[in-house]
């Protein structure tokens, strides 16, 4: 919220000064939060957390700071906020600590299933101090404190009991056919208590046009929850004297710039701090294929700049595991297939696990794109050759075992290295023993991509894990293991709904680009959605476009312009779409019609100068 231009401005900055300057770093208490503007800016974000009005763009400005939007994308924003919201919702909160002028962290209770959350906010250092960065903590570690100091009236809330064994089983089925009939699901779901399935079943086909189904045996790509094992593997060699995790990128001469090199730990890469920028540029996704080994993908960034100074922000980048690939390597003189081989199937006798190409393999679920008009897409031949950042071949079975020996036996690294993937590689964290016992500590590891969807949750504590993986995509296994996840701790489970952007298509188709438009808001909420936002349309056109489908996605986005006329970002995208169809004059059209409405829009600024 900008402040208005009035006398009381002066008045309202010495304030800011005042209260700035007299609260230092440390415990905050409720008024102290009130009292400074930082900290009021911080409650403002819980408030819109545990509200129920739309996740829209104008709560994304509202809340965040541009940096931050220009950096991520307003839609990323609007998904994490709406994902806090979704498992976490309403929340309570026990303690505030400033860490620096402009940092709190913040501990926070779900009153809804009473696990723990941390969150550290990170505020602008000028009014009006939107959200300038955001880290979550999810290890479920309880407040000190014994009751909440906000919102007024909340009380501590306790851990649901789990259902039982055979309650969960039962919603898991019925929630896995559900989205296997409309299509979207095919795969296999295994729950298990102690290491022991208690159910597990397969659902629809591993090649649709042989009509062969999944079966319990079929082996699924299982995206970057590949990146566990290359974890395990560099934490095997630090346990071995061979590696630390504070040595730096410099000590192994792969070819990056000196500037670079000594920048970067080994600690960073596996933590997403590194700074380097993700693989999927253009040069990359033209040619996917191209790219079957480290040694090849390792070029792609070598020589680019990093995105931010190593250790002050967290991205995820698949090229920092490639990275560590060719460390591993390096270091050992054996190939990255080879030391999986030996260090991680040879102890668990996985024979089903696989680091090979689809078509080396046999018995594999083909991989299927779950388009926007419902269809299911063969994408098997477009697949990435694996690397040490996804594209591994498993069963669920063997995922189970992979876990279960991580977890709760020293067959693959110690505790020591265990408690370090739970703290997010940060040695002043709680101990395994400590993170072990506490109560409710749903946690879980996802990987995804064109085809692929794997989630696996587990309650460390009991040893109760959900395996989900299929062979469709948009993030199936992980809508069907959060709604398993709730079933198991009793709470109300969500009907299965198509993504809105395959609800929305089919009725663009059946009711035409006019009539869809006009009555867009009713068709939401009668299936429903959430409440219309100029994201709404962007995400469906863009799926659209990503389909090569850039009619439609034409139409979509034209709609959406109407809709939202004085926005920028939807003309940005009817650019887009012009430019993706070949049509450069229309395209520079609408990517000025963007910067007229907002001249710092930097992707109409820099397609404006290369069009003209």
């Amino acid at each position: 919220m900008k402040k208005q231009i009035t006398p009381i401005v002066t008045f309202l900055f010495l304030l800011f000064v005042s209260v700035s300057n007299a609260q230092q770093p440390g415990p905050q208490t409720l008024a102290m939060l009130e009292e400074s503007p930082a900290g009021s800016r911080a409650l403002q974000f819980l408030e819109a957390v545990n509200d129920d009005s739309p996740v829209d763009e104008a709560l994304v400005q509202k809340l965040f700071a541009q940096k931050l939007i220009d950096k991520h994308g307003t839609a990323k924003l609007a998904d994490m906020l709406k994902d806090i919201r979704r498992n976490d919702a309403p929340v309570a909160l026990y303690d505030a600590h400033r860490n620096a002028k402009f940092e709190y962290a913040l501990k926070l209770q779900s009153t809804a299933t009473g696990g723990w959350l941390g969150l550290v906010l990170y505020l602008e250092e000028n009014p009006p101090f939107k959200v300038a960065g955001i880290s979550i903590d999810v290890s479920n570690k309880p407040a000190e404190k014994e009751e909440p100091i906000w919102p007024a009236g909340a009380t501590k809330a306790t851990t649901p009991a789990l259902a039982s064994n055979e309650d969960i089983a039962r919603q898991a089925r019925a929630i896995a056919r559900s989205y296997h009939d409309m299509g979207w699901f095919s795969g296999v779901v295994l729950l298990a208590e102690q290491g022991k399935p208690f159910y597990q079943e397969a659902f629809g086909y591993a090649d649709i046009e042989n009509e062969i189904p999944n079966t319990l045996a079929t082996k699924f790509r299982i995206g970057s929850i590949n990146k566990d094992y290359t974890a395990v593997l560099a934490l095997q060699m630090v346990e071995a004297g061979m590696l630390s995790l504070d040595d730096k990128l410099e000590q192994f001469r792969l070819g990056f710039p000196a500037e670079v090199a000594g920048k970067i730990t080994i600690r960073q890469l596996l933590s997403h701090t590194s700074g380097f920028g993700d693989i999927f540029i253009p040069e990359y996704l033209n040619n996917i294929r191209a790219y079957k080994s480290i040694d090849d993908i390792l070029p792609l960034l070598q020589n680019e700049p990093l995105i931010y100074e190593p250790g002050t922000d967290q991205q995820y980048s698949n090229y920092g595991y490639i990275v560590l690939g060719a460390i591993l390597e390096k270091l050992s003189g054996q190939s990255y297939e080879y030391l999986l081989q030996e260090n991680i199937f040879r102890i668990l006798g996985a024979r089903n696990t696989h680091c090979r190409i689809a078509e080396e393999i046999e018995g594999e679920a083909r991989s299927y794109r779950f388009t926007v008009s419902g269809e299911k897409m063969d994408h098997t031949g477009q697949l990435e050759y694996p690397t040490p950042d996804g594209g591994m071949y498993s069963t669920a079975a063997e995922l189970l075992d992979f876990f279960q020996a991580l977890f709760y036996t020293d067959k693959l690294i110690n505790d020591e290295s265990k408690a370090l993937i739970f703290n997010e590689y940060d040695p002043n964290g709680p101990a395994w023993e400590e993170i072990m016992q506490l109560d409710g500590a749903m946690q879980g590891f996802a990987g995804g991509g064109p085809g692929v969807s794997a989630a696996v949750l587990f309650l460390l504590k009991e040893n109760l894990m959900f395996i989900v993986l299929a062979n469709t995509d948009e993030n199936i296994a992980e809508e069907i293991g959060r709604r398993i996840g709730m079933a198991a701790f009793g709470r109300p489970v969500p009907e299965a709904q198509l993504p809105v952007e395959n609800y929305l298509y089919s009725a663009f188709k059946t009711e035409g680009g006019e009539r869809f438009k006009n009555n867009l808001s009713a068709l939401l909420q009668e299936g429903g959605y959430e409440s219309l936002s100029p994201m709404t349309l962007n995400r469906l056109g863009y799926r659209l476009l990503n389909q090569e489908n850039a009619r439609d996605a034409i139409e979509v986005f034209r709609a959406n312009t109407e809709l939202y006329p004085d926005e920028a970002n939807p003309w940005d995208s009817l650019a887009e779409a012009y430019l993706r169809a070949g049509d450069k004059a229309m395209a520079l059209k609408y990517y000025r019609k963007a910067l007229e409405i907002d001249p710092g829009l930097p992707s109409a600024r820099r397609m404006v100068e290369e069009l003209e």
